[in-house]
């Protein structure tokens, strides 16, 4: 597809009112409702471009919120899923390539020795949390404000939107529910992230009661990396308490290098979750990790799931896992994100803009905060940061072509390119000068 300007939006206007009479939104997840100046109607996509309903092209820096790693279209992925399909498409019964698949996540995850595959990011976090509460015998899960665990009842608290606790809180923070619906309050204890001392107080108190510890290395919400040594804190503290380690990677997974975020800081939890990337596009998930702990789905915590090890989607796992395996393929993503972030930095500092950038791998977050704050947790990030400044940013790169997600969380791809990089930066350039005049 040659990319164009973009000029109307009319027909996905008109198309999400239809929608909107059948669909509630006219959106089938909440998280796409937030692009401005309105929710865009796809028609077709290929390598780093997509084409909406109107005929306006963009530049794709969401990738459909992180899984397509390889881009719009992979061809080894299409060509696997291909095969399969025309194989068979669910059986209802094991097939080969669940134990391939399986065989090579335990072959670049490094603390995995065993796997269970699962569908969806929420629902392999929901089996990691039983097989943890059935392996320990206890019922509490500790989680830190802040981080992404998914949609489901029993997690969804505290997590991005929600409003941070006091500054003064220091043991156990109130779990914020990040929906209404959600039924009683849940077994479930929040802290503050980046924070050793807080993490020893709350464990001091409920340790013993606690079965899992669950986190995002890196989490999502500002891209805030941890504090140094403070994954081998927790990594140690857990251990102490006998704790279940989980990873949520539904994120990092691949997008911080082929072994995740554990890889990169060399600290390995007891579980982890993945997603998102696993299947380049098609659903997929799993949890990998300590054999003994994973063995509880064969008794207490049966592991069940008509579309768990789907044939299709196992297909494409294992094509997307070669091609992450190809010498070269993290540090190009890993330079390609690195220039994005320098870029967007040297921008605003041109344009008079607070504009600051975090980078982890292939992920690259621009936040609109003042220079020199320190962003170590959640609540400093919701105090500092500028979202209507940010949302403005996405919708004038969306009037000139790139597609962000109004929080700014930058996905490279494969499919990217040098040119992709400069384009992007020229329309940035074009998008923090009009912000800059409109303060005026």
């Amino acid at each position: 597809m040659n990319r164009t300007s973009v000029t109307a939006f009319t027909k996905s206007r008109a198309w999400m009112d239809r929608a909107g009479t059948v669909i509630p939104t006219g959106a089938t997840s909440a998280a796409r409702l937030g692009v401005r100046p309105t929710p865009l109607v796809m028609a077709e996509s290929d390598g780093a471009r997509m084409r909406d309903i109107d005929g306006n092209s963009y530049l794709d820096f969401a990738l459909a919120n992180g899984p397509l790693l390889l881009g719009h279209r992979p061809q080894p992925v299409i060509e696997a899923v291909t095969a399969q399909m025309q194989a068979g498409m669910l059986y209802g019964a094991q097939h080969r390539l669940e134990a391939k698949l399986a065989e090579a996540l335990t072959d670049v995850i490094p603390s995995a020795q065993a796997v269970c595959l699962s569908t969806t990011g929420s629902e392999a976090v929901h089996a990691a949390l039983r097989f943890a509460r059935a392996a320990t015998g206890r019922r509490l899960v500790l989680r830190f404000e802040g981080h992404y665990h998914g949609w489901l009842s029993d997690i969804a608290y505290s997590g991005p939107g929600s409003a941070p606790a006091a500054p003064e809180a220091d043991r156990t923070l109130p779990p914020v529910a990040l929906s209404a619906g959600l039924g009683a309050a849940p077994d479930l204890l929040v802290a503050r992230w980046n924070d050793t001392a807080g993490l020893e107080r709350v464990l001091a108190d409920h340790g013993s009661q606690i079965a899992a510890l669950i986190m995002e290395p890196v989490p999502l919400a500002g891209v805030l990396e941890p504090a140094p040594g403070y994954l081998e804190q927790v990594r140690d503290l857990t251990r102490r308490h006998g704790i279940v380690l989980i990873f949520d990677e539904v994120v990092t997974g691949f997008r911080l290098g082929l072994s995740g975020a554990q890889g990169r800081y060399g600290v390995f939890p007891d579980l982890t979750v993945l997603g998102k990337a696993l299947g380049a596009g098609i659903p997929i998930s799993a949890v990998a990790g300590d054999h003994d702990i994973l063995a509880m789905a064969t008794g207490p915590a049966p592991h069940m799931g008509t579309f768990n090890g789907h044939p299709v989607a196992a297909a494409a796992a294992c094509a997307a896992l070669e091609c992450y395996r190809e010498p070269g393929f993290d540090t190009r993503l890993d330079e390609l994100a690195g220039r994005l972030a320098q870029g967007l930095t040297e921008l605003g500092r041109q344009h008079g803009l607070p504009v600051v950038t975090h980078q982890a791998g292939a992920l690259v977050q621009t936040l609109f905060v003042p220079r020199g704050t320190e962003l170590s947790d959640y609540a400093a990030l919701v105090s500092a940061t500028d979202r209507d400044r940010a949302a403005a940013f996405a919708e004038e790169l969306l009037r000139r072509g790139v597609y962000l997600p109004p929080r700014n969380t930058w996905m490279l791809s494969a499919a990217h390119t040098d040119d992709d990089i400069t384009t992007a930066l020229e329309c940035a350039d074009a998008a923090l000068g009009q912000l800059e005049e409109n303060l005026v």
